[in-house]
């Protein structure tokens, strides 16, 4: 993707899960014409989500008002305009043998996910310990979910998806992945299991953001970000202005500024604290 000229006023990063969706996987009517309006404003508008992009188009779809998804927690950029898939990454085989001898050594249960545009599509390992998370995604994937045999069936993957119970499980886990990139997700089936992802180094919705706003000359003090979770805080760190909703953990609260919960069209209250659409 070439550079072009910057004709934006800015740009909006905004995650899904526990952000502009509600509890009922929806945007609020009132964010909804605030992102018209954004539109008509000449401002990007960008969803930054950790879904896949087929996990994605289950809440979104191309009706809805916003010009790109970086999706996968910023593996993968597609402009939602065009259809175009304009960025993606991947680990490689020797990257993937590598990662499931340490995870089948430890025990835990995990997936490999397919390469984009196929990354909903996934081999799994159970490990010792049950986790019920783990068996409700695989339970609802199951059209997409295959028990990993002896080795994985293709030469790239998109990442590994670890699900844990608790803080110590992940920091042992992570401190056993080494020149990978570790991002810590909660999930978004029981909203209380840690999400261990592992991706190739440089991956992250703050990457995802940058590779857009250098692609249209957008400077970064035009950048306004709003999330909700772990996964948003290289995102968070990286925008020039920087919004968490009430229902985020306290410690993302402490860090940054706070806008309404996502039940109440937290977009539009950060719209109007910014005084943007005035």
């Amino acid at each position: 993707m070439s550079i072009q000229k910057n004709i934006y006023s800015g740009v909006f990063f905004i995650d899904l899960d526990g952000t502009l969706l509600n509890s009922d996987k929806k945007i609020g009517k009132k964010d909804r014409k605030t992102l018209n309006d954004l539109g008509k404003k000449n401002y990007l508008r960008v969803f930054a989500t950790g879904r896949t992009y087929f996990s994605a188009h289950q809440v979104i779809d191309e009706t809805y008002p916003f010009d790109y998804l970086i999706f996968s927690s910023g593996a993968g950029i597609k402009n939602m305009k065009t259809g175009e898939l304009i960025y993606k990454t991947s680990l490689n085989l020797n990257q993937i043998n590598e990662t499931i001898k340490v995870l089948q050594n430890l025990n835990v249960n995990f997936s490999i996910q397919h390469p984009i545009p196929d990354n909903h599509i996934y081999h799994f390992h159970k490990g010792k310990k049950n986790n019920t998370d783990f068996e409700w995604r695989n339970d609802l994937y199951k059209k997409y979910a295959y028990s990993l045999n002896s080795h994985f069936p293709l030469n790239e993957a998109t990442q590994f998806l670890v699900i844990l119970e608790s803080e110590e499980k992940f920091n042992k886990v992570k401190g056993f992945i080494k020149d990978l990139k570790v991002i810590r997700a909660t999930s978004p089936i029981d909203g209380k299991s840690i999400w261990l992802e592992i991706f190739p180094q440089g991956v992250s919705k703050a990457a995802g953001a940058k590779f857009l706003c250098d692609s249209f000359a957008i400077p970064k003090e035009k950048t306004i970000g709003i999330g909700n979770d772990y996964n948003d805080l290289d995102l968070l760190a990286w925008t020039h202005r920087s919004f968490v909703v009430e229902n985020a953990p306290e410690i993302l609260k402490n860090k940054y500024e706070t806008c309404v919960d996502n039940e109440n069209n937290p977009l539009t209250d950060v719209v109007l604290k910014q005084q943007i659409l005035k």
